[in-house]
C-alpha cells in the first residue's frame, strides 16, 4: 500500500520564507511525499464587522503569517527540486486567482474542513485536473452527501478529520475511516491534529493512503498551530512506518513459519540424539536417545510414530534421528541427473560434506557455501574433483556479530569484510587454476550508507577491482526481508525496480535469486519475470527455490505462490549454473535435494 505523507507548512513559517524553506528542507529530509502551503488573500478573508473575540486574534495570525503568491511559487519550485510534491490549500475562489495560470505549478490541492460546502471553490479545484484533497471535518454525514452530490469531477480523495485544535485521544473517531471505505469504495485518507501523532500509525493501519499532519520545528512555538503539529524526527518516524506497512499488514492467511522463524527454530529447538550405537533393523527406545540443540532431526511432535519401526541404517553415537534413519531416502532418476548436468543445476555444499554430496548426486556442479571460519582456515583446493564446475557464496557475517560490510564506517569491521573477500577471492582463483573454469562468488551485500547511489558506485569498484585480479563477484537479487543474526531487517538494496536501472547503468553482473525475487514481486511494484527478462544480459548465476508472501523462502518447485513458476521457468532457460536453494536440501541424507532434482526435471525436462 502507498502511502502519502503531506507535511503541512500551515502558518508554522510565521511569515518567514527562510523559516518556510527550512521547514520544507526539514519535511524532505524526513523522508515525506509532499508538503502543503495555506493561502488566504487578505481583502477577502474576514468581513469588515466581524467583532468576535475569536475572529478579532484568527485575523491577527493570518496577517502576521502571510506570505505571497509569488513567495509561495518561489517556495514550491525549491520544494520540487527536493523531489516532493507540493501543495496548497484555499478557502475561496478569489485566493485562487490571485495565482492564475501558475496554479499548474501545484501538484495537488486541500479543501479545508471549513470550505467542504463550498461547492464553487471545490469544481474550480477539481477542474484543474489534479489531485483535490477535502477535508471533512465540521460537517454532519448529511452535509457531506449533499456537498458531495454536487461535484463535477471524480479526482477527489476525502480526509477524515475532526477540526479541533488539538484532538484529545478520546476523540479522533478513526471508526470513520471504515465508515467511508465501505460507503464509498475508494481510497481514504487522515488529516491529524491530535495531541498524539502515533494516532496516525492507526489510520494507516486502518487504510488511510494520504495523512496530512502540521510540521514544526518547536511545539511550544508561538502561534496557534505548533502545538498540534509534529516535528521532523516524528515525522521521519511517521514516514518510516507508511513505507514498512504493506509488509507491517502482512500475512492474512493461514500462517506459514518465515525463514528466520525456522532458523531460531534449528539453533533454538532440540532434535532427539542416539546415546549410543544401534544396529539397522532395531527399534529404537526412548532411554537408548537424548534431547538436545540443534534441531536438525526429529523434534517432540515428530518421533513418537517412528519409535514404532524398525531402523533402516545403522545409527552411530551422538547422530541425529531423522526420517532417513527410519525410511530410505527416495532415489534421484538418471534422469534427473542427466537433466541437471545438462541445465547445469548445481546444489549447495559445505567443505565438509562435498565428498558425500558429490557421491550421492553426481551433478558435476556445487556451490560451496562458506562461514567465515571456513574462509580464514587453510583450504587445499587441490583435493576437490578437477572436473566439476564449482561457485562460493561469500558469508553473510565476518564474526558472530557483524554483517559483510567492505564500506563500513567501523575501520575494523571494513578491513575484515575487505580480509574476508580478498580470501575467498584467492580461494576462487586457485579453483579456477586448478579447474580450468571460472569460478564466480556470489555475495549478499545489503547495507546502504549514505545513499543507494553510492551504494552502486562503491560496489561497481569493489568488483571491477577484483575483476581485474580475474575473479567475478557477482552481487545476489535480495529477499525484502533478510534474516540476519535471528531477526528480521528489511533490505533497501538489490531487490527493487529502481535497482534494475542501477544494475544497467552501472553495467554489474549479478546472481538472480528467483526465490527473493518472487518474494520481492509480492512486495514491490514489478513483475518478475519482467525483472529477469530486462536483466537477462546481466544474470551470469541464478539461484532457484519457490517462495510463498513475502516471507516464504526456499520452498520446493510447485508448493509457492502459482505466480512464481513463469519466472523459475525463465531462468531455467539461461545458460548459466542454477543452484537449487530449496531450505535444508541436504538434511536426511539429501532428501530435499533429491526431492528438487526429480521435480525440475519433471518441470522442465522437454
Amino acid at each position: 500500500m502507498d502511502i502519502k505523507i503531506i507535511a503541512e507548512i500551515g502558518i508554522n513559517h510565521d511569515g518567514d520564507a527562510d523559516k518556510a524553506m527550512d521547514l520544507i528542507k526539514a519535511a524532505s529530509n524526513a523522508g515525506v511525499w509532499g508538503v502543503k502551503f495555506q493561502y488566504r488573500n487578505l481583502e477577502n478573508a474576514y468581513a469588515d464587522d466581524a467583532k468576535q473575540i475569536g475572529d478579532e486574534m484568527l485575523l491577527t495570525e493570518i496577517r502576521r503569517n502571510y506570505l505571497s503568491p509569488d513567495t509561495i511559487l518561489s517556495l514550491t519550485g525549491q520544494g520540487k527540486q527536493l523531489g516532493l510534491a507540493v501543495g496548497i490549500s484555499f478557502f475561496d475562489t478569489q485566493d485562487m486567482l490571485d495565482f492564475n495560470d501558475d496554479l499548474a505549478s501545484f501538484d495537488f490541492f486541500k479543501v479545508p474542513s471549513v470550505e467542504l460546502s463550498n461547492i464553487e471553490l471545490v469544481n474550480s479545484m477539481l477542474r484543474l485536473d489534479k489531485p483535490v484533497y477535502l477535508s471533512l471535518g465540521c460537517h454532519n454525514e448529511a452535509e457531506i452527501d449533499d456537498a458531495i452530490s454536487q461535484f463535477k469531477g471524480d479526482n477527489w480523495l476525502a480526509l477524515h478529520c475532526v477540526s479541533n485544535y488539538p484532538v484529545s485521544l478520546t476523540n479522533s473517531r478513526l471508526g470513520y475511516l471504515q465508515h467511508m471505505a465501505n460507503k464509498w469504495q475508494r481510497p481514504f485518507g487522515y488529516s491529524s491534529h491530535d495531541n498524539d501523532w502515533e494516532v496516525t500509525l492507526i489510520a494507516m493501519s486502518m487504510g488511510a493512503t494520504v495523512i496530512e499532519r502540521h510540521i514544526t520545528f518547536d511545539k511550544d512555538a508561538n502561534g496557534l498551530d505548533h502545538t498540534t503539529s509534529s516535528t521532523p524526527d516524528e515525522f521521519s518516524r511517521m514516514a518510516m512506518f507508511a513505507d514498512h506497512i504493506g509488509l507491517l499488514m502482512a500475512g492474512n492467511g493461514p500462517r506459514v513459519a518465515n525463514q528466520g522463524e525456522l532458523l531460531n527454530l534449528q539453533n533454538l529447538g532440540r532434535s532427539f540424539y542416539a546415546k549410543q550405537a544401534i544396529s539397522a533393523g532395531e527399534i529404537i527406545k526412548p532411554e537408548q536417545l537424548v534431547f538436545r540443540s540443534p534441531r536438525v532431526g526429529l523434534g517432540q511432535n515428530e518421533i513418537q510414530p517412528f519409535l514404532k519401526h524398525p531402523t533402516v541404517r545403522e545409527v552411530t553415537p551422538g547422530q541425529v534421528l531423522s526420517r532417513s534413519v527410519f525410511e530410505k531416502t527416495p532415489p534421484v532418476s538418471d534422469t534427473a541427473i542427466d537433466f541437471a548436468r545438462s541445465r547445469k543445476i548445481a546444489i549447495p555444499v559445505r567443505l565438509h560434506d562435498l565428498a558425500g554430496i558429490e557421491q550421492k548426486f553426481p551433478v558435476g556442479a556445487y556451490e560451496f557455501h562458506l562461514s567465515y571460519g571456513e574462509v580464514l582456515s587453510e583450504v587445499d583446493a587441490k583435493q576437490y574433483n578437477a572436473d566439476n564446475r564449482y561457485s562460493i557464496h561469500l558469508p553473510d557475517y565476518i564474526n558472530s556479530t557483524q554483517l559483510m560490510d567492505p564500506f563500513s564506517a567501523d575501520a575494523l569491521q571494513a578491513e575484515q569484510s575487505q580480509n574476508i573477500l580478498q580470501r575467498t577471492v584467492d580461494l576462487a582463483d586457485a579453483l579456477q587454476q586448478h579447474t580450468g573454469q571460472h569460478v564466480p562468488i556470489v555475495g549478499s551485500f545489503s547495507v546502504v550508507h549514505e545513499s543507494i547511489e553510492q551504494f552502486y558506485q562503491q560496489h561497481s569498484q569493489l568488483i571491477e577491482g577484483f575483476r581485474k585480479q580475474g575473479v567475478s563477484i557477482l552481487p545476489q537479487w535480495l529477499p525484502p526481508i533478510a534474516w540476519y543474526f535471528g531477526g528480521s531487517v528489511k533490505l533497501e538494496a538489490v531487490n527493487q525496480p529502481r535497482d534494475v536501472e542501477l544494475i544497467e547503468r552501472y553495467q554489474l553482473p549479478i546472481c538472480m535469486d528467483v526465490c527473493h525475487l518472487c518474494m520481492g514481486d509480492s512486495v514491490f511494484d514489478f513483475e518478475a519475470t519482467e525483472v529477469i527478462k530486462r536483466l537477462s544480459g546481466f544474470i551470469q548465476h541464478v539461484h532457484i527455490a519457490d517462495a510463498a508472501g513475502i516471507d516464504g523462502e526456499g520452498l520446493h518447485f510447485g508448493e509457492g505462490d502459482t505466480k512464481n513458476m513463469p519466472a523459475i521457468s525463465s531462468v531455467m532457460d539461461l545458460d548459466c549454473m542454477k543452484v537449487i536453494e530449496v531450505w535444508q536440501g541436504h538434511l536426511d541424507e539429501g532428501a530435499g535435494f533429491a526431492k528438487a532434482l526429480n521435480r525440475l526435471a519433471e518441470l522442465f525436462d522437454d
